[in-house]
């Protein structure tokens, strides 16, 4: 007896029937990968933006070091500084392999007059140290390309120049040449002041906080603000980082009181785990479609099983044992299932970019990367999850189909 094809002939014959639990099978496993995809894209997203700042340990002023850091990975700025001085002292430091101390403040932008809704909205000022800055990040660039100059960096004595990351540029359509205005309230001062600058470079696309933002020398952005001799944060890349080696720089220098030492290590550990619970919200979900995808199939089968009473009598009959009915049955989950599993990941493959899209428009996350990360693993497991439901949920009706007397299941058929 060739149960496969029997079992595929008796899924067919109902089709309507079969394609809704295929589809309610598919859109639970849909949502399972979807959810697991975002687990997993929202883990790697804060991973990659907490080493695209380039330094591994922040130097920063005394405060709450998770919401300074959460600032910078979003591209925002802190309420407090650091002496200038800060740098030069953790600079004698040998474990020290490379540091940048970075300015970071807010301007409002002017009004363009190329897009309507650009008015009244703000940039991301980041005044650097262009040396220590580019070492930090090697591989930022400028933009290129046939017919387009992506420009240069700023001397560091500059006072008018800029630099824009990509989306400013994109947004503001600004080029290489362009006027840039910025106004500024200066620390202590009461009234704005507006400035212009140059643009001198546009930077290519990097996925990071660096694309929202423009830069100008560290000096010129200390004066723009009104804070000489102040700094937002030194970054620190270590010779050998290692939670030994970061406790013994940390000893070192949590004795200066002005400042605290953050490993951005622990700082990607506890944005993962402020989403402890949306993840077990989304486990949530997750097993609320799976169990309901499992009664669907269940009651399917069920019904499939009813409705042929009669011709599993006549099988039992004419030979056929408890064994072989069982197994035509649990084939028949099986086989339902596996194919709700494929079309599940399929449709979780191609709806990944609308899943992020929702996302983003409901939750500001702070991150560029997708959101959404749908591994061949993620999709492996599904599928097994797809085989280990087909054949829990088989075995109820196969054992109750199997179990029907050939007299009474012939009679209860006609």
């Amino acid at each position: 007896m060739n149960f496969g094809n029997l079992a595929l002939k008796n899924l067919w014959r109902r089709p309507v029937r079969t394609g809704l639990t295929v589809l309610g099978v598919a859109l639970a496993v849909a949502v399972a990968v979807s959810l697991g995809g975002f687990n997993l894209g929202y883990k790697r997203a804060i991973s990659n933006s907490i080493e695209r700042l380039g330094f591994q340990v922040m130097i920063m002023a005394k405060g709450c070091p998770y919401e300074a850091a959460t600032m910078m990975l979003k591209g925002g700025t802190g309420l407090l500084y650091l002496p200038e001085d800060t740098k030069a002292k953790i600079e004698t430091d040998a474990s020290v392999s490379s540091i940048t101390p970075i300015f970071v403040g807010v301007a409002e932008k002017e009004a363009s007059s190329i897009r309507d809704d650009a008015a009244k909205s703000f940039a991301i000022v980041n005044g650097i140290e262009r040396e220590s800055f580019v070492t930090m990040k090697p591989w930022v660039r400028f933009q290129g390309g046939a017919g387009y100059d992506g420009g240069r960096w700023f001397s560091d004595t500059a006072e008018t120049e800029i630099v824009l990351g990509f989306e400013v540029a994109e947004y503001e359509q600004r080029k290489v040449g362009d006027d840039f205005y910025m106004t500024v309230t200066p620390n202590g001062a009461v009234a704005p002041v507006q400035h212009k600058f140059k643009v001198v470079g546009v930077l290519e696309r990097t996925g990071s906080q660096d694309d929202g933002g423009v830069f100008v020398p560290l000096k010129t952005a200390q004066k723009l603000f009104g804070r000489a001799n102040e700094l937002t944060i030194v970054g620190v890349k270590l010779k050998e980082f290692s939670g030994v080696k970061l406790r013994e720089f940390e000893g070192r220098w949590l004795k200066l009181p002005e400042v605290q030492v953050v490993s951005l290590e622990q700082v990607k550990g506890t944005l993962v785990s402020l989403v402890g619970t949306a993840q077990a919200m989304i486990a949530a979900v997750a097993l609320i479609a799976v169990v309901v995808a499992a009664i669907g199939v269940m009651n399917s089968i069920v019904m499939s099983v009813y409705e042929r009473t009669g011709e599993i009598g006549v099988m039992k009959a004419v030979g056929a044992s408890r064994a072989d009915i069982f197994r035509l049955v649990w084939l028949e989950t099986l086989l339902l299932c596996v194919v709700a599993g494929a079309a599940g990941c399929l449709l979780a493959v191609v709806g990944s970019g609308a899943v992020e899209g929702v996302i983003r428009r409901l939750i500001d996350l702070g991150v560029s990367d997708s959101l959404v990360l749908i591994t061949p693993a993620l999709l492996g497991a599904a599928m097994l999850g797809a085989v280990v439901l087909g054949l829990v949920t088989g075995i109820w009706p196969a054992w109750r189909a199997a179990s029907l007397h050939p007299v009474e299941a012939i009679r209860e058929g006609e």
